[in-house]
Protein backbone atom coordinates (compact mmCIF):
# COMPACT_ATOMS: atom_id res chain seq x y z
CA UNK A 1 0.00 0.00 0.00
CA UNK A 2 1.23 3.27 -0.78
CA UNK A 3 1.55 6.45 1.50
CA UNK A 4 -0.35 8.75 -1.85
CA UNK A 5 -3.37 10.81 -0.44
CA UNK A 6 -4.72 12.55 -3.34
CA UNK A 7 -5.02 16.14 -2.63
CA UNK A 8 -8.52 17.64 -3.65
CA UNK A 9 -6.67 21.06 -4.70
CA UNK A 10 -3.58 20.17 -6.27
CA UNK A 11 -3.27 24.01 -7.25
CA UNK A 12 -3.56 25.65 -4.22
CA UNK A 13 -0.33 27.56 -2.98
CA UNK A 14 0.33 26.01 0.21
CA UNK A 15 0.79 22.45 -1.55
CA UNK A 16 3.60 23.65 -4.03
CA UNK A 17 7.15 23.96 -3.41
CA UNK A 18 6.82 27.39 -1.84
CA UNK A 19 9.96 29.03 -3.51
CA UNK A 20 9.35 31.13 -6.82
CA UNK A 21 11.30 30.16 -9.11
CA UNK A 22 12.79 33.13 -10.80
CA UNK A 23 12.09 32.92 -15.23
CA UNK A 24 15.25 31.61 -17.12
CA UNK A 25 16.93 33.74 -20.08
CA UNK A 26 15.69 32.32 -23.30
CA UNK A 27 12.74 29.84 -21.40
CA UNK A 28 10.25 29.09 -23.68
CA UNK A 29 7.05 30.42 -23.85
CA UNK A 30 4.28 28.26 -23.57
CA UNK A 31 1.23 30.10 -24.37
CA UNK A 32 1.24 32.22 -27.55
CA UNK A 33 -0.19 35.45 -27.17
CA UNK A 34 -3.85 36.27 -28.31
CA UNK A 35 -4.56 37.20 -32.33
CA UNK A 36 -2.48 36.82 -34.81
CA UNK A 37 1.22 35.79 -34.24
CA UNK A 38 2.54 34.47 -37.38
CA UNK A 39 1.31 34.62 -40.99
CA UNK A 40 2.63 31.84 -43.66
CA UNK A 41 2.83 31.67 -47.51
CA UNK A 42 3.43 28.27 -49.00
CA UNK A 43 3.51 28.30 -52.93
CA UNK A 44 3.21 25.29 -55.31
CA UNK A 45 -0.30 24.79 -55.97
CA UNK A 46 -2.75 24.01 -58.42
CA UNK A 47 -6.14 24.72 -58.16
CA UNK A 48 -8.50 22.09 -60.68
CA UNK A 49 -12.05 23.01 -61.06
CA UNK A 50 -14.04 20.16 -62.70
CA UNK A 51 -17.55 21.17 -63.50
CA UNK A 52 -20.87 20.66 -66.22
CA UNK A 53 -20.91 17.09 -65.00
CA UNK A 54 -23.89 14.96 -66.33
CA UNK A 55 -26.00 12.21 -64.96
CA UNK A 56 -26.19 12.00 -61.21
CA UNK A 57 -24.36 14.60 -59.77
CA UNK A 58 -23.31 12.98 -56.01
CA UNK A 59 -22.58 9.51 -58.53
CA UNK A 60 -20.20 11.71 -61.01
CA UNK A 61 -18.47 13.41 -58.35
CA UNK A 62 -17.75 9.83 -56.39
CA UNK A 63 -16.13 8.83 -59.42
CA UNK A 64 -13.85 11.49 -60.10
CA UNK A 65 -12.72 11.17 -56.78
CA UNK A 66 -12.60 7.75 -56.67
CA UNK A 67 -10.20 8.29 -60.04
CA UNK A 68 -8.37 10.74 -58.16
CA UNK A 69 -7.46 8.21 -55.19
CA UNK A 70 -6.92 5.62 -57.38
CA UNK A 71 -4.29 7.79 -59.21
CA UNK A 72 -2.62 8.58 -55.20
CA UNK A 73 -2.93 11.93 -55.80
CA UNK A 74 -3.87 13.94 -52.09
CA UNK A 75 -6.29 16.71 -52.30
CA UNK A 76 -7.06 19.38 -50.29
CA UNK A 77 -9.86 22.31 -49.73
CA UNK A 78 -12.44 20.10 -51.44
CA UNK A 79 -15.51 22.37 -52.44
CA UNK A 80 -18.72 21.06 -54.29
CA UNK A 81 -20.01 23.47 -56.76
CA UNK A 82 -23.70 23.43 -58.43
CA UNK A 83 -21.89 21.18 -61.43
CA UNK A 84 -19.19 19.37 -60.24
CA UNK A 85 -16.28 20.02 -57.70
CA UNK A 86 -12.75 21.73 -56.88
CA UNK A 87 -9.47 21.45 -54.88
CA UNK A 88 -6.66 22.12 -54.27
CA UNK A 89 -3.48 20.12 -55.04
CA UNK A 90 0.41 20.45 -55.56
CA UNK A 91 2.13 21.45 -58.39
CA UNK A 92 3.72 18.12 -58.69
CA UNK A 93 0.69 16.07 -58.37
CA UNK A 94 -1.63 18.23 -61.18
CA UNK A 95 -0.14 16.03 -64.08
CA UNK A 96 -1.39 13.05 -62.26
CA UNK A 97 -4.60 14.51 -61.99
CA UNK A 98 -5.03 15.12 -65.24
CA UNK A 99 -4.06 12.21 -66.60
CA UNK A 100 -6.55 10.62 -64.22
CA UNK A 101 -9.51 12.48 -66.22
CA UNK A 102 -9.09 13.21 -69.38
CA UNK A 103 -9.85 10.17 -70.39
CA UNK A 104 -12.86 10.69 -68.94
CA UNK A 105 -14.05 13.68 -70.76
CA UNK A 106 -14.58 15.57 -67.63
CA UNK A 107 -14.75 19.77 -68.28
CA UNK A 108 -11.84 20.41 -66.73
CA UNK A 109 -9.92 23.81 -65.45
CA UNK A 110 -6.52 23.97 -64.09
CA UNK A 111 -5.45 26.88 -62.66
CA UNK A 112 -1.69 26.96 -61.39
CA UNK A 113 0.52 29.44 -59.52
CA UNK A 114 -1.89 29.31 -56.12
CA UNK A 115 -0.21 29.78 -52.67
CA UNK A 116 -1.67 29.41 -49.53
CA UNK A 117 -1.73 31.68 -46.66
CA UNK A 118 -2.06 30.47 -43.05
CA UNK A 119 -2.54 32.75 -40.69
CA UNK A 120 -1.91 31.75 -37.05
CA UNK A 121 -4.05 32.89 -34.55
CA UNK A 122 -5.01 30.82 -30.69
CA UNK A 123 -8.36 30.20 -30.31
CA UNK A 124 -8.98 31.92 -33.27
CA UNK A 125 -13.03 31.42 -33.67
CA UNK A 126 -12.93 32.33 -30.01
CA UNK A 127 -11.81 35.48 -30.44
CA UNK A 128 -14.47 37.67 -31.16
CA UNK A 129 -14.40 39.77 -34.75
CA UNK A 130 -10.95 37.54 -35.35
CA UNK A 131 -11.87 35.82 -38.36
CA UNK A 132 -13.91 38.97 -39.36
CA UNK A 133 -11.44 40.91 -38.91
CA UNK A 134 -8.89 39.07 -41.45
CA UNK A 135 -11.80 38.49 -43.94
CA UNK A 136 -12.28 42.43 -44.36
CA UNK A 137 -9.11 43.16 -44.60
CA UNK A 138 -8.62 40.09 -47.38
CA UNK A 139 -11.48 42.07 -49.35
CA UNK A 140 -9.89 45.23 -49.01
CA UNK A 141 -7.19 44.13 -50.55
CA UNK A 142 -8.96 42.81 -53.19
CA UNK A 143 -7.22 39.44 -54.05
CA UNK A 144 -9.11 37.33 -55.46
CA UNK A 145 -9.93 34.72 -53.01
CA UNK A 146 -10.32 31.09 -54.15
CA UNK A 147 -10.62 29.17 -51.30
CA UNK A 148 -11.29 29.30 -47.69
CA UNK A 149 -11.38 27.26 -44.68
CA UNK A 150 -10.31 27.72 -40.63
CA UNK A 151 -9.45 25.75 -37.29
CA UNK A 152 -9.54 26.52 -34.18
CA UNK A 153 -6.21 27.83 -34.59
CA UNK A 154 -5.62 29.32 -37.98
CA UNK A 155 -7.61 30.47 -41.13
CA UNK A 156 -6.11 28.92 -44.45
CA UNK A 157 -6.47 31.05 -48.22
CA UNK A 158 -5.98 30.08 -51.10
CA UNK A 159 -4.77 33.06 -53.48
CA UNK A 160 -2.58 33.45 -56.65
CA UNK A 161 0.53 33.87 -56.14
CA UNK A 162 1.23 37.33 -57.23
CA UNK A 163 -1.03 38.75 -54.63
CA UNK A 164 0.15 35.81 -51.85
CA UNK A 165 3.30 38.06 -50.50
CA UNK A 166 1.54 41.44 -50.49
CA UNK A 167 -1.65 40.54 -48.59
CA UNK A 168 0.23 38.59 -45.81
CA UNK A 169 2.17 41.50 -45.46
CA UNK A 170 -1.10 43.49 -44.68
CA UNK A 171 -2.27 40.33 -42.43
CA UNK A 172 0.87 40.45 -40.53
CA UNK A 173 0.46 44.49 -39.79
CA UNK A 174 -3.12 43.47 -39.16
CA UNK A 175 -1.74 41.03 -36.33
CA UNK A 176 0.79 44.03 -34.93
CA UNK A 177 -1.74 46.65 -34.76
CA UNK A 178 -4.59 44.29 -33.32
CA UNK A 179 -2.07 42.50 -30.76
CA UNK A 180 0.96 44.88 -30.18
CA UNK A 181 2.83 41.62 -30.84
CA UNK A 182 4.65 39.60 -33.71
CA UNK A 183 2.76 38.46 -36.50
Amino acid sequence: MSDFTPISEPLRRDYSFGDEVPLLAGETEFEKPRGIHRVEVRPGLVRVHISQLTGGLAESRRRVLAYIADAGVSIDFLKLTPTGLSFVVSESRAVAVEQCLTPHGYHTSFHAERSLLIIHAVNMRDEEGLISRVLAEVIRSGVELEHLGDSHDRLLIVVPDSEAEALAARLRDLGEANSGGAA
